[in-house]
């Protein structure tokens, strides 16, 4: 009997808790507003199914490329820092670091035609214009900016956290 009692408030504060939540609820869904032709055709969700071997090999192939042909030794970390950060930021749908270092999402889990593939496209193209490291952190800062991840304005700063 006392079992009983003590299951039905914990039910009860339960329920109290989720009714403050639900008062509380800040987000939108988005689906207010009306999209253009243009903005519904970029989502790019119908291609983009689950494949884990396939991302593995496309998320690693990116990272062998970027191992192999960045500048490498302690003096140049920096500039790969930065590169690494906007592939991450692009693969990670804009996800930047907040004031606590931390993303919130992980890269190796980007969808794989309409992130994925590109980056590596972005990487073979820059691969064979070859051309210096800061053109490649230009490509990416420039997709990050094409997917609306960065404002245009935002193209010569290189702080690349929320702030």
């Amino acid at each position: 009997m006392k079992k009983k009692k003590i299951e039905d408030d914990t039910l009860k504060r339960m329920e109290s808790l989720a009714k403050r939540a639900d008062e509380n609820k800040g987000f939108e869904l988005g689906l207010e507003t009306e999209f253009s032709k243009e903005e519904v055709l970029k989502l790019d969700f119908v291609d983009n199914k689950q494949n884990p071997d396939e991302s593995y090999k496309l998320y690693y192939a990116i990272e062998g490329i970027l191992k192999s042909n960045l500048p490498t030794g302690p003096e140049n970390e920096k500039i790969r820092t930065f590169v690494r950060e906007e592939k991450i930021i692009f693969l990670t749908g804009g996800k930047k670091k907040d004031k606590n270092g931390l993303r919130g999402a992980d890269s190796r889990q980007a969808y794989i035609s309409s992130h994925l593939e590109v980056a590596l496209n972005t990487l073979i193209e820059w691969l064979q214009e070859g051309t210096g490291t800061y053109d490649l952190f230009l490509k990416f800062r420039n997709l990050n900016i094409q997917y609306g991840y960065f404002e245009k304005d935002e193209l010569d700063k290189f702080s690349q956290s929320k702030e």
